[in-house]
């Protein structure tokens, strides 16, 4: 219960509204199997009260799983947060009243009556219920790939396995603690993906580079990225355009080869972070992403292209071209560290490299000293 309090709280606190509703109702369901174990389900009273807060269990989460996520502090989110713990609710009120439940037995659906085994707890209504809802549930973890729908599919899963096996009192005790724990997981995820991910690209943001600079070895190198007239892109083609070209940018630099950890830097920069790396290795695989890049087939709308999917429409039946393939390119800076050196002057240096390539014409990879291409170059003349 207290667990289920916990996630309720950090689920409001940070705008998860489906987590939130999600621990409101693991903690009130918690309740209400925590009561009719206790009374033992042998009793009418308690063995309704199980039965039905099965049945509930399911049916809510299925709801839960189509809706959207709402501050559960907003008028929408309260409504929802009601309408998830009224009927839990209403058989609490109906709990207290001793012998309301236990009238009810002889009007049970035989599938209400039925378990599943000996040993299971579960009946045959309840594993129908749930059997479609776990599988929609795995099939929204496979597709949207989410921390919350991983933690939704897992708390449903632990409660109904709880329910099952609520005749071993230690098993299905860790089951009920393990739902809300999962929640709580997913919220803290969702809090270190606000503080170390950016949003737009997918990639770890600064702070996540700040902490891989603080526990760096003695060999490491520090390329500084920047796209090639980018505020272009944005006066031309929009801000939307260039979140695109962001995005594509950062996809292209995640296939970095010779072990680089890429970081968007801020803006239209990023930072790939190379450890115990030979410098010609590093070099030639800055190189090749540079040209990855350069080479990807990058379409946007046309500035003169309508605006309306009507006109559009009849601009492509005349044969005219509402989209046009630009060229993005990008200009490194390198830096390798020297002995009893800071990340940050190597940070700086790369920065100065990167200056320096961008000088020199743009797209194209630039080191702070010797190149170690052109020094192979001599060595084998």
């Amino acid at each position: 219960m207290l667990l289920a309090v916990l996630a309720f709280l950090l689920a409001a606190g940070f705008k998860r509204g489906r987590i939130a509703l999600a621990a409101a109702h693991l903690g009130f369901t918690g309740y209400l199997l925590h009561a009719a174990a206790a009374k033992g389900v042998d009793a009418p009273d308690a063995y309704v009260l199980f039965t039905l807060t099965s049945l509930i269990i399911p049916l809510l989460h299925g709801w839960l799983l189509i809706q959207r996520d709402t501050s559960p502090l907003c008028r929408r989110g309260v409504v929802k947060l009601i309408l998830t713990l009224t009927p839990s609710a209403i058989l609490l009120g109906m709990w207290l009243i001793p012998g309301q439940l236990g009238g009810w037995i002889p009007d049970l659906h035989p599938s209400l009556l039925e378990t599943l085994g000996e040993d299971s707890l579960l009946n045959r209504a309840c594993a129908w219920i749930s059997a479609p809802v776990l599988a929609l549930s795995l099939l929204l973890t496979l597709t949207r790939r989410t921390t919350d729908e991983v933690a939704l599919f897992g708390s449903l899963l632990a409660q109904i396995l709880a329910i099952s096996t609520l005749k071993q009192t230690h098993l299905s005790t860790q089951l009920l603690i393990l739902a809300p724990t999962l929640l709580i997981v997913a919220v803290i995820s969702h809090i270190y993906a606000m503080a170390f991910v950016d949003s737009l690209t997918g990639v770890p943001a600064r702070r996540a580079l700040e902490h891989k600079l603080a526990g760096l070895g003695r060999q490491y190198g520090i390329a500084m990225l920047d796209i090639d007239h980018f505020k272009k892109f944005n006066d031309t083609y929009g801000h939307d355009v260039g979140d695109q070209v962001l995005r594509m940018v950062a996809a292209q630099l995640r296939k970095v080869q010779a072990g680089g950890t890429l970081f968007r830097y801020g803006g239209e920069e990023f930072t790939i972070v190379f450890s115990g790396r030979r410098e010609e290795e590093v070099v030639e695989a800055l190189d090749e992403v540079r040209q990855r890049v350069e080479q990807y087939p990058m379409r946007v709308r046309a500035p003169q292209r309508p605006r309306s999917n009507r006109q559009g429409k009849q601009a492509r039946q005349r044969g005219g071209q509402d989209t046009e393939q630009v060229s993005v390119t990008i200009s490194i800076g390198i830096a390798w560290r020297d002995a009893d050196e800071r990340p940050e002057m190597v940070v700086k240096r790369a920065d100065k490299a990167l200056y320096k390539a961008k000088g020199a014409g743009r797209n194209r990879v630039m080191t702070d000293g010797p190149d170690p291409r052109r020094q192979r170059r001599r060595a084998v003349a």
